[in-house]
């Protein structure tokens, strides 16, 4: 028997078998067959839900209704409304009473499939959101599984900088609402490889009804995406060590060419605490997700949830690990960061990436081997701005901290706490 070729070769083999035809031109064959292949791979990629076990059950329709109500409201458009407790009540009940990890589907909108997931965290509230939401503590090194850098464009009322979150669930007699836009570029996609950077539309509300305190987190992305660029995953995914090329394509075999872009996204999350549970939050998100390429949407929801699950995980794992250091430690080596000479700091990133390339040299496959060939180290390093080097370092620290591989020795965080400690830059 045959063996089955690759996908790399479909393109050669079926042009040398293309019908002869005087008006296709081999350019246009080779089009129309590079055409056939990504519909060909990503359709096989979106698999149906029941070949992954039950079909997921759907969300009922009053929390259809709850949802569409949070979604409506994240809306820059309708900044001037109150925000309607009682509207949010059902997808608040629903998280409530979901199962750690249930697996539910939310209705299409925008022609656009999402995706469901519910799991605890064993922290308080109050800490749960300083370590989420805040202005000192980089996205990239408490969401380093999803989130390669972000950074608030604008807010509401206050500049560029996210006000104290967390402060605000001390005394909550009315809702509390904070908008902005905040720019974010993610961690390499499981699936294809691929990072992506764009712009989020991001409101944050807070209330309290009756013993319970809630906060909801809205995201809506403003126009398409940049055009997807290749990225690598080294080693396993939950130690957080990712490259990023600034070469156009997905990190698959046979699809390296395809301009790739996010049309939307947008989600909600939930978080809840009840006076009567202290110390004990339950999440919830809902996210939908169109990527694709000419217009097509290639994601499904299983891919949805495979990115909610990554991402649930690591959060989980990180917030409730006695090694995890607390938010005001953070808050501190990030001030010491922000001090210290800048080509210190670049000094360091270097050794990290040329650390991460090393072993995906070694312990890559051929195709991420093949992508990190062009990478040029130095480069990338110096097209850092000072806050990516910053958040860069960080992650190092979070991964230092949890006992995880990083090439930064203990002397060095020694120092940089301690410089948090007598407020001193680094030298």
């Amino acid at each position: 028997m045959k063996p089955t070729p690759r996908v790399g070769d479909m393109e050669e083999i079926l042009l040398r078998n293309r019908l002869s035809c005087p008006a296709v031109n081999e350019r246009g064959a080779r089009l129309c067959i590079r055409a056939f292949i990504l519909v060909f791979c990503l359709a096989a990629m979106a698999v149906p839900q029941t070949l992954y076990g039950e079909a997921a059950p759907l969300i009922p329709e009053q929390v259809e209704s709850g949802l569409s109500y949070l979604l409506a409201f994240g809306d820059s458009s309708h900044a001037s409304r109150g925000f309607d407790m009682d509207a949010a009540g059902p997808v608040v009940a629903f998280i409530r009473q979901a199962a750690e990890m249930a697996r539910y589907v939310p209705r299409e909108r925008v022609k656009t499939r999402g995706s469901f997931a519910a799991y605890s965290v064993e922290r308080p509230l109050q800490e749960v959101v300083r370590y989420a939401y805040n202005a000192q503590i980089p996205g990239g090194a408490i969401n380093p599984s999803s989130i390669h850098y972000s950074e608030w464009k604008a807010v509401a009322g206050g500049g560029e900088e996210l006000p104290d979150v967390w402060r605000l669930l001390d005394a909550l007699s009315a809702p509390e609402v904070i908008r902005g836009v905040m720019r974010e570029t993610i961690s390499p996609d499981l699936h294809t490889g691929t990072y992506y950077e764009y712009d989020l539309q991001r409101t944050i509300v807070l209330y309290r009804q009756a013993t319970t305190r809630v906060v909801i987190s809205l995201s809506a992305q403003i126009g398409h995406s940049q055009v997807g660029r290749k990225g690598v995953i080294v080693g396993d995914d939950q130690d957080w060590n990712y490259l990023y090329t600034q070469d156009q394509g997905l990190n698959r075999a046979g699809l390296g060419w395809v301009k790739s872009r996010i049309y939307q996204f947008f989600s909600v999350c939930i978080y809840i605490e009840d006076d009567t549970r202290p110390g004990s939050v339950k999440v919830g998100v809902f996210q939908w997700l169109g990527a694709g390429w000419a217009g097509f949407n290639m994601v499904d929801s299983h891919h949805i949830r495979n990115g909610v699950e990554r991402y649930a995980v690591q959060f989980k794992g990180m917030l409730e690990s006695e090694q995890m250091p607390d938010p005001a430690t953070l808050e501190r080596v990030s001030t010491v960061l922000g001090q210290t000479d800048e080509r210190i700091l670049r000094k360091k990133a270097y050794d990290v990436t040329q650390h991460i390339q090393a072993r995906a040299r070694q312990e890559g496959s051929v195709r991420d081997r093949q992508t990190i060939d062009g990478l040029n180290l130095q480069a990338y390093v110096d097209g850092l701005s000072k806050a990516q080097l910053v958040t860069t370092l960080m992650r190092e620290f979070v991964k230092f901290s949890l006992g995880k591989e990083t090439p930064l020795k203990a002397s060095f965080w020694v120092a940089v706490i301690n410089g948090g400690i007598r407020k001193k830059p680094l030298s």
